[in-house]
C-alpha cells in the first residue's frame, strides 16, 4: 500500500489547520478597497458580507480569484487571516469547506466536511466492502496539490474508527477507539 501520499496529505492538513505552514512574505498583497468600492451590491454579488468586507480588503487578489474559481455560487464566503496566510470558509451543496492560501495567494490545500451521501461512490464502496457493519458518521476530505485523502469516520456498537482512503482506493486505519 502506498502510504506516502496519504501520510503527506494528513501531515499537511495538520500543518494547515494549525496555521504553521511557512510561506514567504507577500509583496502582492493588495488593498481591494482602493481598487474597487465596497458597497452592498458589490459585496452581495461577490458572496462576501459587509461585516467581512474589511477582512477581504487585505486578502491577496490571487487567493480570492482562485477561491471563486473553485467555489461558484456560494453565499457564505468568509475570510480570515491565519499565521502566514489566509483561510476562506464556505458551504456549497451541504459540504462545508476551509480553503488555505499562503500570503502570496497560492492555494495550499482544502479541508471539506460532509456526510456519507456526499462521499464519492467509489470511496464509499471501498469502505463498505470492508466495514459493512459500520455506519459512516462523518467524512473529512483533505485536498493538497496533487493528492486527495478521505478520512471516513465509522461507528458500530462497540467501536469508533477513522479510516484513511486515498484516490486509488488504498485504505488503512488511522485511529480506533473502543466504546465503554
Amino acid at each position: 500500500m502506498k502510504k506516502t501520499p496519504i501520510l503527506a496529505a494528513a501531515l499537511l492538513s495538520a500543518a494547515l489547520i494549525s496555521g504553521q505552514l511557512s510561506a514567504q512574505e507577500s509583496k502582492s498583497r493588495v488593498n481591494l478597497a482602493a481598487t474597487q468600492s465596497v458597497n452592498t451590491s458589490a459585496t452581495a454579488s461577490s458572496g462576501a458580507t459587509l461585516a467581512n468586507a474589511a477582512a477581504v480588503s487585505t486578502i491577496s487578489v490571487r487567493a480570492i480569484k482562485d477561491f471563486r474559481s473553485r467555489f461558484t455560487k456560494i453565499a457564505d464566503e468568509q475570510w480570515s487571516h491565519i499565521d502566514r496566510g489566509f483561510c476562506a470558509y464556505c458551504t456549497k451543496d451541504g459540504i462545508k469547506a476551509r480553503v488555505y492560501y499562503d500570503l502570496r495567494g497560492h492555494w495550499q490545500g482544502s479541508l471539506k466536511y460532509c456526510d456519507e451521501s456526499q462521499l464519492p461512490h467509489f470511496i464509499r464502496d471501498v469502505v463498505k466492502r470492508t466495514y459493512y457493519d459500520f455506519a459512516i458518521t462523518f467524512v473529512n476530505i483533505v485536498e493538497v496539490p496533487e493528492h486527495t485523502a478521505y478520512l471516513v469516520h465509522l461507528e458500530d456498537k462497540k467501536t469508533l474508527k477513522i479510516v484513511r482512503v486515498n484516490e486509488e482506493g488504498e485504505m488503512d486505519i488511522m485511529d480506533e477507539f473502543v466504546k465503554q
